[in-house]
C-alpha cells in the first residue's frame, strides 16, 4: 500500500499509526539492534502502555514525563501517552540529578514513565506517580493506593490539543519547554510528505536520541507514512570513527532509503564515503550550521541519485522550517571567499520573515511568528542564508571554517582563573591527515574580521564536544587556561610547566623592575634637563621635605608610565575593544602617568608672567591630560559590541 492513499489532513498522527497497524500489521515498523517490531506488535505495545497509564490515573490532557533511554521503549511510551489522551515530555535519564528534579518540579507531571533503574532519580516528591515499564503491571504500579477519580481530574495537565512538550537543547542558553500541538505534528508531517515524498516503502534511519525534538519529528515522518523506522541502539559507539563505521553498516544492512542525521554524522559519511551497497535516495542534515562546500562534498560522495538537503528548524517552531537542496549547477556563492550556509526556502505552510532594516539585510529569522534566535538574510535569488546563532561568534566561525586545514570549529568565550578575565577562543579540529597550525589559523581568521571580533587564540582539539542530539555542546568545551595552558597574544597556545600563579608573580616582579629603572633614569636626568628645578635649599623646613616627596612621586609616576607603555597593552586588549581604540586608550594612560615629570619641571623654571610660555605649557600638558583622561574613562565605561550581543 502506498502512503498516498492515507489522508494527510484532519487526523492525529498517532491515529494514523494505528491505521497502519490495522491495515499492514505484518509490515516492519521499528528496527533497533536485534529488535524488530511489526506494526501489529507496535499497536499492542501502545495499547498496553495506554492502559497502564490510564490505570495510573492519567486523565484527558494529562502530562506524562517519559524518562527512558531505550529508544523502542521510549517510542512505545510516547505513542501510548497519545493513545491515552495525554501529552508526553521526553527527558534524558542521564541529565544531572539537580537538572532533572528542576524540570520535573517545573512541569509537575501527572505520571512519570521510566525504568526501575531511574525510579529513585525521578521520585524525589512523595506525591508523584511513577510507572516503571520494566515492572509487572498491577492495579497501581506504585507503592501507594489506587488513585481516585477526583485525583485524576485534579492532576496537573496540559489541556487542549497539546501532543507533547519538548525541552530545547540549551546549547547556547538555558533549556526551555516548548508545547507542540497535534495540529503541529500533523502539519509538519504533511509538509515533509509534500517535499520529500515519503511512503510505506521507505526505511528511515535516524540518529537522534529519544529526548530530542528530532526524535519526535523522525517517528512522525516514518511511522506516519507507514515506513520502517531504523534507530541507533543505545550501545552504539561514541568514538567518531567507530560511529561512522556503524552508520555505514546500518545504511547497508538495513537497506535504508532515508537518512536523517546531524552535521557531525554527515561529515563522517563524507570522509568515510557511503557503503558499496546503498539504497539511499534522501539525506537530510540538521542541527548545527552546515556550509555549502560541505553539502556539495557529501553530494559528490553519495552520487547524483541521492537528494542531499540542508534542513533548518528549531524546537520553538516545531514543524515550521526551511530546506535547501543542491541544484545540478554550481551556485555563485560556492566560489566566494567566505563560506556560505544556505537553508533555502520555507516548507509548505511555513511563513518565513527576516526582520532586517531593509530587504536583503541581516536580521532575526522568524518562522510562523516565532523568533528562532538565529540571524539570516534573504538573498536576491530568494534563498535564505543562515548567518549564525544570535549571541555567538558566527562571523569568526565562518572565517575559521574557511581555513583549508580546519575540518570543524567553533568560537566561544572561556574564563581564566580570574572570572573577570574572559577570553574569546577559537577551537579547531584538523582535516584528516593534516595538522592545525594555531598561529597560521589565527592570522587567517583575523584577516577576515574587525579587531573587536577577533579571537584571542586558536586551540587545536581532536574533536568538539557533542550532546546526545549530535549538536555542539558549548557548555563543555575544554578550558585551556585552567588546564595548564597559557593563551599567547599571537593566537597560538604556549604549553609549559609554569603555573598561572607563578607566571603572574614573575610578571609583577618584571613590571616593578622596569618601573624602578625608569624612575631612576628620571631622577638622574632631571638636573641635566632642568638645572636647579628641584633645588629646595632656600625652602624652609618642613616644606622642603614635602617638595622632595613630590619630586620622588613624579619620578615614580614616570617610571610606572614607561613600564605600562612596554607591557600594559595586552591586558587592555582583553577588554575586547577594537585595536585602534585600545591603542589610543593605552597611550592615554601612559601619558597620564609620565606627563607629571616634565610638566612640573617646565612649570617651575618658567616665569609666571611669561604668557607665551605659560600658554604653550597649558595646551601641551593640561589640555592633553584632560583629553587623555576622557579617553581612559570612555574605555572603562563602554562595553564592546560583541559583549553587548552576548548579554542579550
Amino acid at each position: 500500500m502506498s502512503g498516498e492513499h492515507v489522508p494527510l489532513g484532519g487526523q492525529r498522527v498517532d491515529e494514523l499509526v494505528t491505521r497502519w497497524a490495522n491495515t499492514t500489521p505484518s509490515a516492519e515498523a521499528i528496527v533497533c539492534g536485534v529488535e524488530r517490531i511489526t506494526y501489529g506488535e507496535l499497536g499492542r505495545l501502545v495499547d498496553a502502555q495506554a492502559g497502564r497509564l490510564q490505570s495510573a490515573g492519567l486523565g484527558d490532557g494529562g502530562l506524562v514525563a517519559v524518562v527512558l533511554d531505550n529508544p523502542v521503549a521510549a517510542l512505545a511510551a510516547m505513542l501510548g501517552v497519545l493513545r491515552a489522551g495525554g501529552a508526553y515530555l521526553p527527558l534524558d535519564p542521564a541529565l544531572p540529578r539537580e537538572e532533572l528534579h528542576r524540570v520535573l518540579a517545573d512541569v509537575d507531571p501527572c505520571v512519570v514513565l521510566t525504568r526501575e533503574l531511574y525510579r529513585v532519580a525521578v521520585g524525589d516528591r512523595p506525591h508523584r506517580r511513577v510507572v516503571c515499564v520494566d515492572a509487572e503491571a498491577g492495579p497501581t504500579d506504585e507503592g501507594g493506593t489506587q488513585p481516585h477519580a477526583h485525583d485524576a481530574q485534579n492532576a496537573p495537565s496540559v489541556r487542549g490539543a497539546t501532543a507533547c512538550v519538548l525541552l530545547t537543547a540549551g546549547t547556547t542558553g538555558s533549556p526551555k519547554l516548548v508545547p507542540v500541538s497535534h495540529h503541529d505534528l500533523a502539519m509538519a508531517r504533511s509538509a515533509w510528505q509534500q517535499v520529500f515524498g515519503f511512503d510505506d516503502r521507505d526505511r528511515h534511519l535516524h540518529t537522534a536520541p529519544p529526548e530530542s525534538a528530532e526524535f519526535t519529528a523522525n517517528w512522525v515522518r516514518a511511522l506516519g507514512s507507514g515506513g520502517t523506522l531504523v534507530l541507533l541502539h543505545g550501545d552504539e559507539p561514541h568514538d567518531p570513527g567507530a560511529r561512522g563505521a556503524a552508520l555505514r553498516r546500518l545504511i547497508a544492512d538495513e537497506e535504508a532509503t532515508v537518512l536523517a542525521c546531524g552535521v557531525p554524522s554527515a561529515r563522517l559519511l563524507t570522509v568515510q564515503g557511503p557503503p558499496q551497497r546503498t539504497r539511499l535516495r534522501l539525506v537530510t542534515v540538521t542541527g548545527d550550521v552546515w556550509y555549502l562546500d560541505e553539502q556539495r562534498a557529501l553530494k559528490k560522495a553519495l552520487g547524483d541519485d541521492v537528494r542531499v538537503v540542508n534542513a533548518y528548524t528549531v524546537t520553538e517552531a516545531f514543524g515550521a522550517g526551511t530546506y535547501f537542496e543542491l541544484p545540478e549547477r554550481d551556485l555563485p556563492s560556492e566560489h566566494g571567499s567566505e563560506p556560505v550556509s544556505l537553508i533555502g526556502v520555507p516548507l509548505p505552510d511555513t511563513y518565513l520573515t527576516v526582520r532586517g532594516p531593509v530587504p536583503g539585510a541581516r536580521g532575526p529569522i522568524v518562522l510562523n511568528g516565532v523568533q528562532t534566535g538565529d540571524d539570516g538574510r534573504v538573498r536576491e535569488d530568494g534563498l535564505l542564508e543562515f548567518l549564525g546563532r544570535q549571541g555567538t561568534h558566527a562571523s569568526a566561525e565562518r572565517a575559521l571554517h574557511g581555513h583549508p586545514d580546519v575540518h570543524a570549529g567553533l568560537v566561544a568565550e572561556v574564563e581564566t582563573k580570574d572570572p573577570r578575565d574572559i577570553k574569546v577562543v577559537a577551537y579547531a579540529v584538523s582535516v584528516e591527515g593534516r595538522r592545525v597550525d594555531p598561529v597560521d589559523v589565527h592570522r587567517h581568521v583575523c584577516r577576515a574580521l574587525p579587531g573587536d571580533a577577533q579571537p584571542h587564540a586558536v586551540v587545536p582539539v581532536p574533536s568538539l564536544p557533542r550532546t546526545r542530539a549530535d549538536k555542539v555542546d558549548r557548555k563543555n568545551l575544554p578550558l585551556p587556561v585552567d588546564a595548564g595552558t597559557a593563551l599567547s597574544s599571537k593566537g597560538g597556545i604556549v604549553r609549559g610547566p609554569a603555573s598561572p600563579e607563578r607566571a603572574t608573580g614573575c610578571m609583577s616582579v618584571g613590571v616593578l623592575v622596569l618601573a624602578a629603572f625608569f624612575a631612576l633614569l628620571a631622577w638622574l636626568f632631571t638636573d641635566l634637563l632642568w638645572p636647579y628645578s628641584t633645588d629646595v635649599s632656600a625652602v624652609p623646613s618642613p616644606h622642603a621635605e614635602y617638595f622632595r616627596v613630590l619630586y620622588f612621586c613624579e619620578n615614580v609616576s614616570f617610571g610606572a608610565g614607561m613600564a605600562f607603555l612596554l607591557v600594559g597593552r595586552p591586558g587592555m586588549a582583553r577588554a575586547g575593544h577594537t585595536g585602534w581604540f585600545t591603542t589610543v586608550a593605552h597611550l592615554s594612560a601612559v601619558w597620564l602617568l609620565v606627563a607629571w615629570w616634565p610638566q612640573d619641571n617646565f612649570y617651575r623654571l618658567t616665569a609666571k608672567t611669561d604668557w607665551p610660555a605659560q600658554a604653550a605649557l597649558v595646551y601641551t600638558f593640561n589640555v592633553s591630560l584632560m583629553i587623555a583622561a576622557a579617553v581612559v574613562a570612555a574605555f572603562a565605561a563602554v562595553t564592546p559590541k560583541w559583549r553587548r550581543q552576548l548579554g542579550r
